[in-house]
């Protein structure tokens, strides 16, 4: 043991911190017990992930913590909070932790709260932050949030994360139009919105999208590779995309496939290189048979009336076994065979 605390010692403090930057806020109060230069580079780790409990009885020692940041001007990287508190008498002191770390710093914030909680997130604020590179948000009701205060410019946000966040559809337009350099979006299973419109973002390269009932949803990014669509089953996708001739990947998940996705000509502005599809047996032998319906087509055409199906390199097929691991099929032809109705498969296409 002795011979451990020697060799942890001679490690530089620059050095632990640069290990400590690798590690979660829990992992590296573990390692601090190694020793005094150890624990001094946890003390001042750039990384916090605070959770405050249901009944909020840890709220002075995160406050603690917190001020220790403050007094110290100790940088912040990244903030995860988590408040669980069924009460409001934590909410001033998370505006007071917010305030800590937006003045520190911070490069990632992530915000987790019950969607029943009726704190108001400073979101303005926040974006007007200019290290702010990353914001996670979860649970989050942003309708209570004022409009008022909401021409900022957050051009340093590369990522704006959407999870079961209550928002109006003005109030999802205003912040994309406050972070307009963003580079990845998620909005997963947000309510207020009948439609979803991404346009006029300068520089997105990838959307995940699981949408709510009855929402509409618009792309229109030239700059885009990467795009996850995943629809609420048993209701027809209501997806619009225009003007993404850059598209690499698209993940789509529903009962029924798109209209575009089987139209006469698969006329889309572009096609994406790589097509996954989970769907139920009935839905994919559907596609398939159309798509190799169209690709037959493409071979009597002239080459420039060729459709892109003449081009279909490979098609996977898999399917989950009983320890939920995928497990691929060797044609779709075999796979198709095997099909039965009601299951879920997967469906990899490559051009």
């Amino acid at each position: 043991m002795s011979i451990r605390r020697e060799t942890t010692d001679v490690l530089p403090e620059c050095v632990i911190r640069k290990i400590l930057c690798f590690l979660s806020f829990k992992e590296a109060a573990q390692l601090s017990i190694l020793s005094k230069t150890w624990l001094q580079a946890w003390l001042t780790h750039p990384n916090l992930d605070v959770t405050v409990d249901y009944y909020g009885n840890n709220l002075d020692i995160v406050d603690n913590i917190m001020k220790r940041y403050r007094d110290g001007i100790i940088p912040i990287e990244k903030f995860e909070l988590s408040h669980f508190d069924s009460s409001s008498q934590g909410f001033p002191l998370i505006d007071k932790w917010f305030d800590i770390s937006l003045q520190n710093g911070v490069k990632d914030l992530a915000f987790n709260v019950p969607k029943y909680s009726s704190y108001r997130l400073p979101i303005f604020k926040i974006l007007a932050t200019k290290s702010l590179r990353e914001l996670v948000m979860w649970g989050c009701h942003l309708k209570r949030a004022s409009l008022s205060s909401a021409v900022v410019n957050c051009n340093s946000l590369r990522l704006l994360s959407l999870s079961y966040v209550t928002l109006s559809e003005k109030m999802l337009q205003t912040l994309l139009n406050s972070c307009p350099l963003i580079v990845s979006f998620v909005c997963d299973y947000c309510d207020g919105l009948e439609k979803i419109e991404l346009v006029n973002l300068q520089n997105i390269k990838s959307i995940s999208i699981w949408k709510g009932r009855k929402q509409r949803v618009k792309i229109q990014a030239p700059t885009l590779e990467h795009l996850s669509y995943f629809s609420v089953p048993k209701e027809s996708p209501m997806l619009d995309m225009l003007d993404v001739p850059n598209l690499v990947s698209l993940e789509y998940k529903g009962d029924q496939i798109p209209e575009t996705f089987v139209d006469a000509n698969f006329q889309w502005s572009c096609y994406p290189k790589r097509l996954i599809l989970e769907s139920t047996s009935k839905t994919i032998a559907s596609f398939m048979d159309r798509l190799m319906y169209m690709r037959s087509l493409s071979h009597s055409t002239t080459n420039e009336n060729k459709s892109l199906h003449s081009q279909l390199k490979e098609v996977k097929v898999y399917k989950l076994d009983s320890s939920w691991q995928l497990v691929e099929f060797k044609s779709e032809e075999r796979a198709t065979r095997i099909l039965k109705e009601g299951e879920k498969f997967y469906f990899t296409l490559e051009w």
